[in-house]
């Protein structure tokens, strides 16, 4: 038998200890967030039937689709976002309560290019309320994405806010068809790939005039404070036609303000959202110190999506992080504090003797609460001193046959490179 050359697939990741423990923080941080504001967790397979998937993200998302035949030569595909398998999960749940806030952190598959920051193997951390078509439910996930941000620590990010209303209300005015609409609203969401002339090309190419065009950058090119702006942005809104729906825009961000008045949220007519679901409210999120990664939390409402399994139209509205996208940028801001070891003590063990010990005592730490690691074998206290520090873990439990005699331990932090002798009853106090 020839021997296999261990390696990953193109787009697929191993994650040690070192990137995983912190990615783990920041799923935590993100879950306790979501559930903070009433949010409860949902599980969906990996695999679902492709007619469940297929044709729910234009054409350009079924090319990317992860699909086959299975063993019973069933056609399936894998998850390629959370919010389908969602739709799936309402029409085929009937007796859920709603309003229904739900969130589920998974990964999900996608079989694209590469680049940095994205991947084919990826974690989406959603949340969406199913059931409400109240403007709070838009102004609660809006607060709810700054508020999660927060908890991660960040501070310089840019909400991005439109909604399709504004955006059709403005592509009726130009009277395009119902295509060139859909062309205009995909063109303008790669925007920040290839620039205006990449998107004039792109409209231009499917037979949109020369002046209309012209006139679709110019929207795209709105970028206003959504607070400091408003004077502006109701001008605004009476030269494009837009009146209305901007106005019922500005007042859902109002509220999402008054629940974050720490987050910038900014009204941008460039915000498209490529996916065909969207209805009302899109936004996009960047890390001003971090633009090359683009949106790193972004969502919508999505009415008629649930209609597409069920005869009953269910409205709703949801975030979603992207998880690996977001760790990339705070890693390169160097907001990442890579952990080799979830243990915070070592019990150093040197003394066959006193093993009965050294095992009381790493029972006591757990039982305590302290996360501990045992030494396994007898060695040399430089050697297990060493290990410690090598996998970054901060406190070595040393207890030899003079401790023993004493009733104490010495604790010493590895960190700092000093140490203290403490009680053996008081050890787990010391942390």
């Amino acid at each position: 038998m020839s021997k296999i050359e261990p390696k990953t697939l193109k787009g697929f990741r191993d994650f040690l200890p070192e990137k995983q423990i912190p990615r783990q923080k920041m799923i935590d941080s993100i879950r306790a967030s979501y559930e903070r504001f009433g949010f409860e967790p949902l599980e969906t397979p990996v695999l679902e039937y492709a007619e469940t998937l297929v044709g729910k993200y234009g054409d350009e998302g079924d090319k990317l689709m992860y699909r086959f035949k299975d063993n019973g030569d069933r056609d399936v595909a894998m998850r390629y976002d959370l919010t389908i398998p969602l739709a799936r999960v309402v029409a085929q749940n009937g007796e859920i309560k709603k309003p229904w806030k739900r969130y589920q952190i998974s990964p999900v598959w996608r079989a694209e290019n590469t680049q940095k920051g994205r991947y084919r193997e990826f974690y989406q951390c959603d949340a969406d309320i199913v059931g409400s078509s109240s403007p709070l439910a838009d102004a609660e996930v809006l607060a709810l994405a700054a508020a999660t941000l927060k908890a991660l620590g960040i501070r310089d990010f840019v909400i991005r806010i439109n909604s399709r209303e504004v955006i059709n209300a403005f592509y009726d005015s130009l009277g395009l068809t119902e295509g060139e609409k859909i062309s205009a609203i995909r063109a303008i969401d790669k925007i920040d790939k290839v620039g205006k002339d990449g998107v004039a090309e792109e409209l231009t190419k499917n037979g949109i005039i020369y002046d209309t065009v012209q006139k679709l950058l110019a929207f795209a090119e709105v970028s206003i404070d959504a607070v400091k702006g408003q004077d502006e942005l109701v001008k605004i809104g009476e030269e494009l036609n837009v009146k209305e729906p901007l106005a019922r825009l500005l007042s859902i961000v109002e509220v999402a303000y008054k629940l974050e008045p720490e987050a910038r949220f900014v009204i941008d007519l460039s915000i498209a959202r490529g996916l065909d679901y969207y209805t009302g409210i899109i936004f996009e999120t960047t890390l001003q110190a971090a633009p090359q990664y683009g949106s790193v939390l972004s969502g919508g409402r999505y009415d008629g999506l649930v209609g597409m399994f069920s005869s009953k139209g269910v409205p709703a509205v949801g975030a979603s992080i992207g998880l690996d996208r977001l760790y990339s940028a705070l890693e390169e801001l160097g907001l990442i504090k890579e952990e080799r070891s979830t243990a915070k003590a070592l019990i150093v063990n040197f003394d066959a003797a006193l093993e009965s010990d050294y095992l009381r005592l790493a029972s006591e730490l757990r039982a305590s609460g302290v996360n501990t690691a045992l030494y396994f074998e007898t060695a040399d206290l430089k050697k297990q001193l060493s290990y410690a520090s090598e996998k970054g873990i901060r406190y070595a439990i040393i207890y030899g046959s003079n401790e023993a005699k004493e009733g104490k331990v010495i604790v010493k932090d590895l960190e700092k490179g000093e140490q203290e002798k403490v009680s053996v009853g008081d050890i787990a106090k010391y942390f």
